[in-house]
């Protein structure tokens, strides 16, 4: 038992009632909740093996996001929980997948009645423009030459305290919800996880990027994109097949490929 995962206290009721709700999951997933714990994502980076575990926690205490910002969230406001896979894959080809994680968490919600969802690229996701949830993929590479993929996932299930905040934070309900909620609400993301797994696997983010423009927040507007190597405005055209984010620059067809860039529209 790791570091991080000594001071995580264990749910087992709440694990196996999430389970038989997540009817998608494979009956070899390690499927866990604990009370609290560092970071969902640290959690799963620190352990061994090679078998797929969804780890939520109710409260993380160090939680994450891109660019190394802080994930802010009240035990109950929040539904976090991280994803370990181990693809057949080397680590070039998982290029898109947090773009078609995103596809189907909004798909998801989009079931659940939440109409007003969309993507921001390359993982956020959005209700108008203000911020809902993200996506945080951490990849290491094992002796074998597969590639393990930790996929961190938070939604805002009410408001987040107060705070400076990149982006004005959304929430999926007024209040935080109840226990009936949280469980169908994440059994619900996790089964859409389990589906889509597989079809990234064999074909690559080629199948969801149709799906993900449908969904793209920035469709036609004029963005900026911005980053220690990056500086570049133009009209935005949408994700390609491989998940790089095109870009109409005054008739120049620009490629940003996902990495430490901020998007913004652009005023």
């Amino acid at each position: 038992m790791t570091a991080h995962a000594e001071t995580a206290v264990a749910d087992t009721a709440l694990a196996d009632a999430l389970r038989q709700r997540a009817r998608a999951v494979p009956e070899d997933w390690t499927v866990e909740v604990c009370a609290a714990c560092t970071s969902t994502n640290s959690v799963l980076l620190d352990q061994t093996g090679r078998d797929t575990r969804l780890l939520f926690a109710l409260e993380q205490t160090a939680g994450r996001g891109r660019r190394g910002r802080a994930w802010t969230a009240r035990p109950g406001d929040s539904l976090t929980f991280s994803l370990r896979h181990t693809f057949a894959l080397r680590a070039d080809a998982l290029s898109g997948l947090s773009l078609a994680v995103g596809v189907v968490l909004a798909d998801a919600l989009l079931a659940r009645g939440i109409t007003d969802i969309a993507l921001k690229w390359p993982n956020d996701l959005m209700r108008a423009d203000r911020k809902l949830g993200g996506v945080l993929i951490e990849l290491s590479s094992p002796p074998a030459g597969d590639t393990t993929a930790v996929i961190g996932i938070g939604i805002n299930l009410a408001l987040p305290p107060a705070g400076d905040y990149a982006h004005a934070p959304a929430a999926l309900y007024p209040d935080a919800p109840d226990r009936e909620v949280w469980l169908d609400v994440g059994a619900a993301l996790a089964d859409a996880l389990a589906r889509m797994l597989p079809q990234f696997a064999a074909q690559g983010f080629a199948p969801f990027v149709d799906h993900w423009n449908r969904y793209n927040l920035h469709a036609g507007r004029v963005v900026s994109v911005t980053g220690d190597r990056t500086q570049l405005c133009g009209r935005c055209l949408g994700a390609d097949r491989d998940g790089a984010l095109r870009l109409d620059c005054d008739g120049r067809v620009e490629r940003v490929l996902a990495g430490d860039v901020s998007l913004r529209a652009a005023p």
